[in-house]
């Protein structure tokens, strides 16, 4: 996050639409660097010359960048870009959102279950019991249920 004093695309500046050489070198750098800009909210232009008519010029010099790391674990974070105060930039504000993170693992299905001597019985007991719902419920209710059952499998001494 800083003022890096040039523009890294023409319609960051009010007044010109031409792309400097300046300009290349600075994007060229962000990409070298595996840099993005971070999800801005508020002022576009983040710097003005404080003139008003026609000598006003408003650019976006001051960015937030963030690598691929950044943006795995605060995905959802955004650089807020606050009205200029006195100062001829405008303050800029982070606001981190960690991801929620789910750790839980997909279940799966160990071969070596159906050796031990109560895997039939818990099936056929399981598969027994009357769910209420369409075919596809009752089948979705039995096996969710066996799931349960068979994490325990892993669990026993």
């Amino acid at each position: 996050m800083g003022d890096f004093n040039v523009t890294r695309f023409c319609s960051e500046h009010s007044a010109s639409r031409t792309s400097t050489k300046a300009m290349q070198e600075f994007n060229n750098a962000i990409i070298a660097a595996e840099l993005e800009d971070i999800k801005g909210t508020g002022q576009l232009y983040t710097w003005s010359n404080m003139r008003s008519g026609d000598g006003a010029i408003s650019k976006k010099l001051d960015r937030a960048l963030g690598n691929w790391q950044w943006f795995n674990a605060l995905g959802d974070t955004y650089a807020h870009f606050h009205p200029p105060g006195i100062s001829d930039h405008t303050p800029i504000s982070i606001q981190v959102r960690h991801r929620v993170q789910y750790r839980r693992r997909p279940f799966k299905f160990v071969n070596f279950w159906v050796e031990d001597e109560k895997f039939l019985q818990v099936v056929r007991q399981q598969w027994s019991l009357d769910h209420a719902g369409s075919p596809l419920i009752v089948i979705h209710r039995k096996l969710k249920n066996l799931k349960a059952l068979f994490k325990k499998f892993n669990t026993r001494p």
